[in-house]
């Protein structure tokens, strides 16, 4: 299974889910799962990112209907444990999820629940810590210039999403 490209594995849970299958998407989730946490033993040194991007993809579709509490908890999960899974391609996944969903408390199109917005805070956290070492871009996505090595971290922009959540939820408090 995990010989398999892990967007096609993505693409097969979303079509079970668009078509109200939940269970098999559920049941192939599990399946990578159980292939992932047999890898380690067998071979320890190899990361794999299968089922971080099958519940990221899972996480933004969900975000894209506007069902943010459950996508944001999808992109959330996605990324653990952190130190294997944080990297420069899944943090630009989880930004967008998040600056999507600030962009819709702002405009108080959405509410999120109290409970949901405590695990945010914590999620952040930690990708505060454990993001130090890890590049948010490869490039400078506006400019030619090269980018702040501080301010070009996951650290860095996780802090600075944090950072604009609790103004968010100062103008709604």
């Amino acid at each position: 299974l995990l010989t398999v490209s892990p967007i096609v594995l993505a693409n097969l849970c979303v079509s079970h889910i668009m078509t109200s299958q939940n269970e098999e998407a559920e049941e192939l989730m599990r399946k990578i799962e159980r292939e992932e946490d047999k890898l380690p033993f067998e071979t320890p040194e190899k990361k794999v990112f299968h089922l971080c991007i099958v519940n990221l993809v899972i996480g933004t579709l969900y975000c894209a209907k506007n069902n943010y509490e459950f996508g944001i908890s999808r992109v959330m999960k996605s990324l653990e444990p952190y130190q294997k899974k944080l990297g420069t391609d899944t943090w630009f996944y989880t930004k967008r999820c998040f600056l999507s969903l600030f962009e819709n408390m702002a405009r108080h199109s959405v509410i999120i629940r109290d409970q949901v917005l405590m695990e945010m805070l914590h999620f952040l956290s930690h990708c505060e810590t454990w993001g130090r070492d890890v590049k948010a871009n490869f490039v400078s996505p506006l400019t030619n210039k090269p980018m702040h090595a501080g301010k070009n971290t996951v650290a860095y922009e996780a802090r600075y999403l944090k950072a604009l959540l609790l103004d968010l939820l100062k103008i709604d408090g």
